[in-house]
């Protein structure tokens, strides 16, 4: 991916010039070559970890602790072959790391080196390069759980966005299909019980993921159970290929769901299904044929004739003006 990355943000804008060369700035490339041009422009640092801190901004949030451990055991063994890439000095002397933080981390929990090689930045970075920077790296160095990924993905695309660029163009930096991006930020849209998965280190697959994430949306009791399965080993299957059956079985309920609605499933219709035929049309309503109101001792006896048929009623006056009206306008059996 290193190097699909630097050959999409090397393009630059319109063609022009980047106003550094990224492929330098990866961490993965600490050669001979850039560790002495970076001593020789004055980039080159060797302080104690405490002289730097992560970026607030980095894309993983989450890092594997034993991974560190076989990391900080490999540095005490053998140095640090690579140094890390970090920004200027903050105010308050500090050096905030890009691309590094997993070797940052492991010399910091050693008892043995204290020291961390560090080359700073050459030039300006802008937000969107830098980003796309630092997801290659953790890409490169261990696999970040999916659901930071995917929010990384979405900086990406609304960094794009403000830029005027489509969801394709973010794609296209981030060396996907515009298809799988929209994947991956779907899964920022899921309910718990689905991004715990990541969240908790179970599993990364983004199409497992996917797939419990659109089942969710209308089997959310179903999502659950198999996932409960799965984490018992009661599951017969593997859990990609019942995530796979579930979302289909949800996707086929929606369309049913929705043509039924479309067909006019309900007693009166939906707009654009065929109208009501033979036993199905309801009656019309009576009209009365005659209303007749008298008084009779000091109450009001109010009649309503619907053909053969005669009913009488006895009313309180302060409602008989709108009885009156309403059923011989409306009057049905």
């Amino acid at each position: 991916m290193a190097n699909k990355f630097s050959q999409q943000v090397n393009k630059g804008k319109g063609g022009q010039k980047p106003k550094v060369d990224i492929t330098d700035l990866l961490a993965d490339s600490g050669t001979d070559e850039l560790v002495s041009r970076a001593k020789s422009e004055g980039r080159y640092l060797s302080l104690p970890a405490e002289a730097f801190v992560p970026d607030p901004n980095q894309p993983r949030k989450t890092f594997d602790q034993e991974r560190i451990d076989e990391l900080r055991v490999s540095i005490e063994s053998n140095g640090q072959l690579q140094p890390i890439l970090v920004g200027d000095r903050l105010p308050d002397g500090t050096y905030p790391i890009i691309a590094g933080e997993r070797r940052w981390r492991a010399i910091r929990d050693s008892e043995k080196v204290s020291v961390v090689d560090a080359i700073i930045r050459s030039g300006d970075v802008d937000e969107l390069h830098l980003l796309l920077m630092q997801i290659d790296e953790n890409n490169q160095r261990e696999q970040i759980p999916a659901i930071e990924n995917a929010m990384a993905m979405k900086r990406v695309a609304d960094i794009c966005r403000v830029e005027g660029k489509d969801q394709a163009y973010a794609a296209k930096l981030l060396n996907v299909s515009p298809g799988r991006l929209s994947k991956h930020l779907a899964l920022l849209d899921a309910p718990s019980v689905v991004t715990g998965l990541s969240t908790h280190g179970e599993t990364q697959d983004v199409d497992v993921l996917y797939n419990l994430a659109k089942a969710a949306e209308s089997k959310p009791e179903e999502v659950a159970e198999l996932i409960d399965q799965w984490r018992s080993g009661e599951l017969e299957t593997n859990l990609r290929k019942a995530s796979t059956e579930l979302a289909g079985e949800a996707k086929q309920a929606k369309k049913e769901a929705k043509e039924n609605q479309d067909s006019g499933g309900g007693a009166q219709g939906k707009k654009g299904g065929k109208p009501p035929q033979g036993d199905d049309v309801p009656p019309k309503p009576k009209k009365a044929s005659a209303v007749r109101l008298e008084l009779d001792n000091d109450e009001f006896m109010l009649t309503v004739e619907l053909g053969n048929k005669k009913l009488s009623f006895r009313v309180e006056a302060d409602t008989v003006v709108s009885l009156k009206d309403d059923i011989a306008k409306n009057w049905s059996k």
